[in-house]
């Protein structure tokens, strides 16, 4: 006898800086885009930060490819867990500045506030990149002291209960895409539903950059 599974709808949307995120829960997956579709492991180990030149962070008004978007999005996630998954490394060295211990950070590359800044500005709008940094909507957070960086907050555990992550990209506009993230949700290693979202990727002054963002495990 075949059972059916009934799962609750749940949409969020998020609505800051040049765009939206969205996500929603299904029983079933969407029907198939036509644009090709990246799927990776929720479980995948956190990559090493990587740092950018100021060559590499400035583009151009090209239309970019959908590899070079997803690629992007890659880099992203690495940017995008400093504040929420798992800080720059520390040397140990500690000052306490209103009543919040921070850490000195070693990670090489990383010595200023703007060196930071740099590599938020790779991928990320203005709007979400000062928004990060100001810790208004982190977990993880970075403060410059005496011209140094340095950070506070601790490394979070993954979501449980997340499976494949599946990647793809729809461009909305001449100056706008959408990433369509998709995860698995699982019940004991069985997948029970999926979790979606949406998050725009668009043209700001020059230079692609994603208006929203934030992981999805």
């Amino acid at each position: 006898m075949k059972r059916k599974i009934w799962l609750p709808l749940v949409l969020v949307l998020l609505l800051a800086g040049c765009g939206g995120a969205e996500s929603r829960e299904t029983e079933e997956a969407p029907p198939p885009r036509e644009s090709a579709a990246e799927v990776v492991p929720a479980a995948a180990v956190t990559p090493e930060p990587e740092t950018m030149e100021a060559s590499q962070v400035e583009s151009t008004a090209r239309v970019p490819t959908e590899e070079e978007i997803q690629a992007d999005y890659d880099r992203a996630v690495r940017v995008y867990s400093w504040f929420d998954l798992t800080p720059l490394k520390d040397s140990g060295e500690t000052v306490t500045v209103d009543g919040t211990e921070y850490r000195r950070v070693s990670e090489p590359g990383f010595g200023s506030m703007e060196e930071l800044r740099l590599n938020l500005r790779g991928v990320f709008c203005e709007e979400l990149t000062e928004r990060l940094l100001s810790g208004e909507s982190s977990r993880i957070q970075y403060r410059e002291i005496d011209g140094a960086l340095y950070v506070t907050g601790e490394a979070r555990e993954r979501e449980d209960g997340k499976g494949a992550v599946t990647v793809e990209v729809e461009q909305t506009s001449e100056t706008a895409f959408s990433v369509n993230v998709t995860v698995d949700l699982l019940d004991q290693d069985v997948v029970t539903g999926m979790e979606c979202w949406a998050f725009p990727y668009v043209l700001e002054n020059g230079r692609w950059g994603f208006s929203e963002f934030r992981l999805v495990y």
